[in-house]
């Protein structure tokens, strides 16, 4: 767990019969009210059996975690084997023939933050997730009625934000397989497809609403990329080698340039967006500075300035120049003979993504 000014507290130990008390409490913790990134880790069993918490970081001793898990994964199931297909709002309680009580879709909802944590692959989790967000962009779709349109809209844009900063914690904290997990970023994309290209969309977390006054929405899509590359980087400082999460960032970067493309951004030659490009240009080159080793990086720094380079026709290429020959210095400077800056310098040559040796 990260240092924190904040004195750590605990929240008792529960017995292991009361289950449902320790994930009660668990879920509190890991859903606030108000959705904030947290950064969650699990502690070994021979910590005390507490919750530790320090400011926004939570420490969950395993034992807990998992006796939560299998408490979490009987709501999970009881409400999925009633309802395969059922992508309809049910807040409701039923009631079993003989089977006790079936979860409600909020309580399975609800269940799935406990299961991804523990299990980041746990695709089931994930589609029911999916089908809960589809559901509430169909119902908006389906009103008719202004108020109750707009309270649709409004209700979409909180649960992509909830999705997105739950999504954020999970593969930036110091967990063990979440960093480095193709599902939860596959899941993560599928999000940002799904939302950033509709109509409703999330305000104040890089998301934009279409049909607002020109220009706007550049500056809120180079801040959302903006965004989601710190989130990679800092999900890349986890895990070594995250090819997943770096090929997330790839899609995002092309989706922006669809989008820009398909605003006119190009033709504009937005000075705004031209910044943008740079800030990313360099917010990489410095990670890669300070993770030689990692070829993923180095390998996504070499899309990006293919990228900046094509989306400017060719107007980026004094940037990318700059980029290889800091990269030469580097290299000359520390005497460094690792492969992965080789290689970069290789590519930017071999693709000619506006590199001039001179």
């Amino acid at each position: 767990m990260s240092s924190s000014s904040t004195a750590p507290t605990s929240t008792p130990s529960l017995p292991s019969s009361s289950s449902t008390e320790t994930y009660t409490t668990l879920l509190t913790h890991l859903s606030p009210q108000t959705p904030i990134v947290l950064e969650i880790e699990i502690l070994p069993p021979s910590f005390s059996p507490t919750i530790l918490t320090s400011g926004l970081s939570i420490g969950i001793p395993r034992p807990l975690l998992v006796s939560s898990f299998l408490h979490t994964r009987s709501i999970f199931l009881s409400y999925i084997t009633q309802n395969p297909l059922n992508s309809q709002n049910d807040h409701g309680k039923r009631e079993g023939s003989g089977k006790g009580r079936i979860a409600s879709q909020k309580e399975a909802l609800d269940a799935t933050l406990l299961i991804l944590l523990f299990d980041a692959g746990y695709i089931s989790a994930l589609n029911l997730r999916k089908r809960w967000l589809n559901s509430l962009r169909n119902a908006s779709t389906r009103c008719n009625d202004g108020t109750g349109k707009q309270q649709q809209k409004v209700a979409v844009e909180e649960a992509v934000h909830r999705e997105m900063i739950w999504l954020e914690s999970l593969v930036t904290s110091p967990l063990f397989r979440h960093a480095k997990s193709s599902t939860l970023w596959a899941h993560r994309l599928w999000v940002v497809r799904t939302f950033l290209t509709s109509e409703m969309v999330m305000k104040g977390r890089g998301f934009v609403r279409e049909g607002e006054e020109e220009g706007k929405d550049e500056g809120r899509w180079c801040a959302f990329v903006g965004r989601e590359l710190d989130i990679v980087m800092r999900a890349g400082e986890r895990h070594p080698g995250n090819y997943h999460a770096w090929n997330y960032a790839r899609e995002v970067v092309r989706l922006f340039v669809i989008l820009s493309t398909r605003n006119g951004c190009k033709e504009r030659e937005d000075d705004a967006i031209e910044a943008a490009w740079r800030q990313w240009i360099e917010l990489v080159h410095r990670w890669c500075f300070g993770h030689p080793r990692d070829m993923s990086g180095w390998a996504f720094l070499s899309f990006l300035l293919d990228q900046h380079v094509r989306f400017t026709e060719h107007g980026g290429k004094g940037m990318n120049g700059d980029v290889f020959r800091r990269t030469q210095e580097f290299k000359g400077k520390l005497k460094w003979e690792g492969e992965c800056v080789e290689w970069f310098l290789r590519s930017a040559s071999r693709f000619q993504i506006g590199i001039n040796n001179e």
